[in-house]
């Protein structure tokens, strides 16, 4: 097949079984035959004149194909021959390449591409040339490109369709020895000893591959290829291994690459192990970080997209063109991880907001056709990230689609350290590394990277070595700048949740944090039986912090108010559905289609609204009244260290009791 491209190419090629070229008949009939007999001899690069790019494709095609035997019965009338697994990118080389070899021999079928990406009427026009092709009894060349669907009937006809041949070591020394470096690699030793692995072969796209082989000079060329098939394994970031404690969501990465290296080893099936996961939080918590982590502790690559980057690739066509070249590259690069940031951006079908709802439909669609299209190949793990949960549709992270979903706190004090070890080991004294870790509780991962780039600017201007109190300065927490009055009524008001939660049995306390924000509780909510004094002891709960600080310190602050999460809006909320939505409430067995319009509208709801938020509290303040000691060493034990641990917690309130406070008799009453 080389030898045919050569040809098509203007390199003079011997073959008694060919047909005289126009080369040929040209030099026959003014010179005669030798002139390009000598025109052969001169051929000292015999590819000189074929392009980089065709002279791999067709190493690669001689590769799919296999055999003469194969070729041959591709072309017999009524053939019809399939060859997918082509990368959209190079369906045009692949195709002029083919029809260099094989001129006039195939009717052949593809996509259509527009600038390079499948158009917008791809799918359609392909179903619509296969099927128009089953009229002629010429033998049918069909290329399956990514992003294309093969039409069922097919699928029956064709089911075992060739599979373009991967980029191997075989490949690549065919190119090298068919190639403008041919004349260097006779004495070159063993050249296959000196490229990088297959699976990093594999990895790279047609143009990395040729770009780096440009070289004039075999080694320099060798050297290229082996800098850029190692790009992904070079790239600094951390590890698993290097990071301590039991959190879920360290937990979980960890199984997934244990899952996966078993799978690698051979000791477990694709189908046996989690491959995806959906880690969800607020902004800066180290979620990316985490997905690298898991990429460079099972040895393989990242590939990392984001609805950010896709849609700012242009209008709708260019938006789902490079979202399906990632989800391609990640097929292409596997076993790989895929990194999908922002994942909330596919939005909703669901949305009330009906504005651009076609576009948000099909954005879906698309992406739903991906996740599942990969889901069903083998070697790709995938990990989405967001901020918003409830934002993203409910089809797309269903089980099947994202198996495991795991919120990403802000980093304790043990994982803040890590970063700081990771970052600083050589800096700074492990002891500062660690007192700094518990000033730092409630600051993002990204707030350390920043302090950290920003305090190591400080050094460099100053001239002077990194010190701890450059870091404290960027990070704001030097001991002079806190307000310790508001420490202590932040702790006081996460005490007064916990000891609450505790005392009602609602949940497993896992942690507690001050953070720049206030602070937070994280408590694993039991299942219930939604009845109403279930749900008016989780409003208790959610008013257990105002009333802590009612009771400790005599007075309130707004720190249970403020967004939609906040602890006023989680217990309005569920007051106004215990009225409007659950049929627990005043007006009985009714049922609001717009809760909150009832609530503003209704006097009567409005009041009974406030009745129950104001009897949740009181009920909040009895309850820690009769816990106060609790409530004070939780808050001492929390301004001291800013980040408490599930064991600790257990610790500090074994013996919280609920006292004989129950719900008023109402709450009993359907």
């Amino acid at each position: 097949m080389i030898d045919r491209l050569r040809k098509r190419h203007g390199v003079f090629l011997s073959d008694d079984n060919e047909e005289p070229s126009e080369l040929d008949i040209l030099f026959q009939k003014f010179e005669g035959p030798e002139p390009a007999e000598r025109f052969a001899d001169t051929a000292q690069l015999p590819s000189r004149y074929v392009p980089a790019r065709k002279l791999l494709s067709a190493i690669r095609i001689a590769a799919t194909v296999g055999s003469s035997e194969v070729e041959r019965d591709a072309f017999n009338c009524g053939a019809i021959t399939v060859v997918s697994g082509i990368p959209i990118a190079d369906l045009e080389t692949i195709t002029e390449t083919i029809n260099d070899i094989f001129p006039s021999r195939w009717t052949i079928v593809g996509p259509d591409l527009t600038n390079g990406a499948l158009s917008t009427t791809a799918q359609s026009r392909f179903n619509r040339l296969v099927t128009e092709s089953m009229d002629k009894i010429e033998p049918i060349l069909i290329l399956h490109t990514d992003g294309i669907t093969l039409p069922k009937a097919l699928q029956i006809t064709v089911p075992n369709p060739l599979i373009l041949a991967p980029v191997t070591h075989d490949v690549v020394l065919e190119f090298l020895a068919s190639g403008h470096l041919a004349d260097q690699t006779a004495g070159s030793g063993n050249l296959r000893a000196a490229l990088p692995s297959e699976p990093e072969l594999q990895g790279l796209t047609t143009v990395e591959l040729c770009a780096a082989l440009r070289a004039p000079i075999l080694h320099d060329a060798i050297s290229r290829l082996g800098q850029i098939a190692h790009r992904d394994a070079q790239a600094e970031g951390p590890r698993l291994e290097d990071m301590h404690g039991d959190g879920v969501a360290l937990t979980a990465a960890r199984r997934i690459v244990a899952d996966l290296l078993a799978w690698k080893a051979g000791k477990a099936q694709w189908h046996e192990i989690n491959h995806t996961m959906l880690l969800y939080g607020a902004p800066g918590t180290g979620k990316t970080w985490l997905a690298r982590a898991m990429s460079r502790s099972a040895g393989i690559a990242m590939v990392t997209g984001s609805f950010g980057r896709w849609q700012a690739a242009g209008h709708l066509g260019d938006m789902l063109r490079e979202m399906t070249a990632s989800f391609a590259e990640a097929r292409r690069k596997a076993p790989c991880l895929l990194v999908i940031d922002e994942i909330d951006a596919v939005g909703s079908r669901v949305d009330p907001d009906r504005h651009a709802s076609n576009y948000r439909t099909q954005v879906i669609t698309t992406f739903l056709t991906e996740l599942d299209r990969i889901g069903r190949e083998e070697g790709v793990v995938v990990v989405g990230t967001c901020n918003y949960l409830d934002r993203i549709d409910p089809a797309v992270i269903r089980s099947g689609r994202m198996d495991v979903k795991i919120e990403v706190p802000l980093p304790d004090a043990d994982a803040i350290l890590e970063i700081l070890r990771h970052h600083l080991s050589q800096d700074i004294a492990d002891h500062h590394l660690r007192t700094l870790s518990h000033r730092a509780v409630g600051k993002t991962a990204a707030d350390l990277d920043a302090a950290i780039r920003a305090a190591r600017s400080d050094a460099r201007h100053a001239r002077k070595p990194l010190s701890v109190k450059m870091l404290e300065a960027e990070l704001n927490v030097a001991p002079e700048c806190e307000n310790r009055d508001r420490t202590w009524r932040i702790a006081v008001h996460e005490a007064g949740h916990a000891v609450v939660a505790q005392a009602l049995g609602i949940g497993h306390l896992e942690s507690i944090m001050i953070t720049d924000n206030g602070g937070n509780v994280a408590c694993r909510i039991y299942d219930n039986e939604s009845k109403l004094s279930d749900i008016e002891t989780q409003i208790t709960f959610s008013m257990a912090g105002r009333a802590a600080e009612r009771l400790i310190l005599g007075d309130i602050s707004a720190g249970a108010g403020g967004p939609a999460h906040s602890d006023l809006a989680l217990a309005t909320g569920a007051a106004i559905s215990i009225e409007t939505t659950y049929g627990l409430g005043l007006q009985g067995p009714v049922w609001h289609q717009d809760p909150h319009a009832a609530y503003i509208t209704t006097p009567a709801i409005r009041d009974k609204v406030l009745q129950r938020i104001t009897r949740a509290e009181t009920r909040a303040g009895r309850i820690l009244e009769h816990n106060r000691h609790y409530v004070e060493a939780l808050a001492r034990h929390l301004v001291t260290y800013r980040a408490i641990k599930a064991p600790t917690i257990a610790r500090l309130l074994d013996g919280v009791s609920p006292t004989s406070s129950e719900p008023s008799p109402e709450a009993t009453r359907a």
